[in-house]
C-alpha cells in the first residue's frame, strides 16, 4: 500500500466528519447535532495525528492526562461549588458542580468496581449500562461546551429588525446585575446597527416580584440608557425561555399580518400549544399596553412604531440577547419555532458559569433524550442474549 493510501485512510473520517460538520453549520448552525459532527471531528483529527506522529515517549504524557483530567475536573468543580455557595447562598442549583462531579466519580469508578469486586452477572451488567451512559452524557457535555463556544464567536454581520431581551429576575423594581448586562448588550447592539429595529422586552411578574421583567426592562432602557419608549415593545406574559419565545413570535407575526404561528404546528412544541392559543387571545392587550401614546401624533400622522410596521420586511430577523451560557439553548428554541435569528451572549460572572452552563446542559438533554434510551435499548438486548 503506497503512503498516499495509507494517508487517506488515516485521514479520510476526519475530512468526512469535518465535511458533514461545515455542511451542517452552513445548513442550520443553531442544531445539537452540529456540537456531536465537531466533537467527532476533533477526537478522529486527533487520533491520526498521534498515529502519524507517534512516538514511544508519546505514550507517557497521554496516560497522564487520561488519568488525572478526570480529577482535576472533579477536584474544580467541588471548589466552585463552594465559591457559588458563597457568593449566591446554598440551594439547588449553586451545588449543581458539586453534584456532578459525583455523577462523574460514580460513572468512572462503578464498572470497574464491580469487576474488582466480583459481583454478580446482573451487578456487572448494571454497571456496564452507567458507565455506558456516564459516557454519552459526558461526551455530550464536552461536545456543547465547545461548540455552544464557537457558535457564540461566530460572525455575525446582520442587521436585526427586533431585538428580544430574555428576562432574568428583578431586585425589587430593578433589574438584577445579570439582568442589566443583558440589557446593555441589546443597546451596545441597537448601537451599532444605528438605531435600526425595536426592541422586545419578555419576561413576565414572578409571584415574589413587584412588577413585571417587561416593565422593569423598559424603564431600565428608558431611563438609564436612553432609548426611546417608541422603540420598545413589552411582553409581560411568559414564564420560561420557550413562552418568551413564543410570546415574542405572536408579536413580530402579527405585525407582519402573519396570522398562525410555526410554533403552534411544530411537533417539538405541542405541549405548549394551549398556552401559546390564550397568549394570542390576550397579546393584543399587552402589545397595545406596551406601545406609548407618541406611537402616533396628535395631527393623526404615524410615528416611529408605525412607521417601523409600515417598512418591516418580512421575514423579519431577529436577535436574541440573553447570557453567554444561555445562548445555545434559546437559539435551538428560536429554531425549532422557525425564527430567523441569532444568539446574542452577555458576560457572565466566571464563578457562576459553571454552575449555569451544567444547568442549561441539563435542559438541552433533555430535548435531546432518545441516545439514552438506544444506549438501554442495546444494553438489554445485549443482556438478553449474552449470557
Amino acid at each position: 500500500m503506497t503512503d498516499w493510501w495509507q494517508t487517506a485512510l488515516l485521514y479520510g473520517p476526519a475530512v468526512l466528519l469535518g465535511l458533514l460538520l461545515v455542511f451542517s453549520v452552513i445548513q442550520e448552525p443553531r442544531r445539537f447535532r452540529n456540537a456531536i459532527w465537531l466533537a467527532l471531528f476533533v477526537l478522529s483529527l486527533s487520533g491520526a495525528l498521534m498515529l502519524d506522529f507517534w512516538r514511544d515517549w508519546a505514550f507517557i504524557p497521554i496516560v497522564l492526562v487520561a488519568v488525572f483530567t478526570p480529577v482535576i475536573v472533579v477536584g474544580f468543580l467541588f471548589v466552585n461549588t463552594v465559591i457559588v455557595i458563597h457568593h449566591e447562598g446554598f440551594s439547588l442549583s449553586t451545588i449543581l458542580p458539586a453534584l456532578f462531579a459525583l455523577v462523574m466519580m460514580v460513572c468512572v469508578a462503578v464498572y470497574p468496581l464491580t469487576l474488582y469486586f466480583n459481583a454478580p452477572r446482573w451487578g456487572k451488567g448494571v454497571g456496564a449500562l452507567i458507565a455506558l451512559e456516564g459516557l454519552w452524557f459526558f461526551f455530550t457535555f464536552a461536545a456543547l461546551l465547545l461548540y455552544s463556544t464557537i457558535y457564540r464567536i461566530l460572525p455575525r454581520r446582520r442587521k436585526y429588525d427586533y431585538i428580544i431581551i430574555l428576562g432574568a429576575g428583578l431586585q425589587g423594581t430593578k433589574p438584577t446585575p445579570l439582568l442589566r448586562g443583558r440589557i446593555d448588550k441589546a443597546v451596545d447592539l441597537w448601537n451599532r446597527q444605528d438605531g435600526h429595529g425595536l426592541f422586545i422586552v419578555s419576561g413576565g411578574q414572578g409571584a415574589d416580584e413587584e412588577i413585571s421583567e417587561a416593565e422593569a426592562m423598559k424603564r431600565y432602557l428608558i431611563e438609564v440608557r436612553g432609548v426611546p419608549a417608541d422603540d420598545i415593545i413589552k411582553e409581560d406574559r411568559s414564564t420560561t425561555t420557550l413562552e418568551n419565545l413564543r410570546n415574542s413570535k405572536v408579536i413580530m407575526d402579527e405585525r407582519c399580518g402573519l396570522n398562525d404561528s410555526v410554533a403552534s404546528r411544530n411537533p417539538d412544541l405541542q405541549g405548549h400549544q394551549s398556552a401559546s392559543k390564550n397568549s394570542n387571545n390576550n397579546q393584543e392587550v399587552s402589545v397595545s399596553s406596551s406601545v406609548p401614546p407618541s406611537v402616533s401624533s396628535p395631527e393623526g400622522k404615524p410615528g416611529r412604531v408605525e412607521r417601523m410596521k409600515n417598512r418591516m420586511s418580512c421575514p423579519y430577523r431577529v436577535a436574541v440577547v440573553t447570557s453567554d451560557y444561555h445562548v445555545f439553548r434559546a437559539s435551538e428554541y428560536a429554531r425549532k419555532m422557525g425564527l430567523k435569528s441569532d444568539g446574542i451572549g452577555s458576560h457572565t460572572k466566571s464563578y457562576y458559569w459553571p454552575t449555569a452552563f451544567i444547568r442549561e446542559f441539563i435542559a438541552i438533554s433533555k430535548s435531546h433524550f432518545w441516545p439514552y434510551v438506544a444506549v438501554f435499548a442495546l444494553w438489554a438486548v445485549w443482556m438478553l442474549l449474552v449470557r
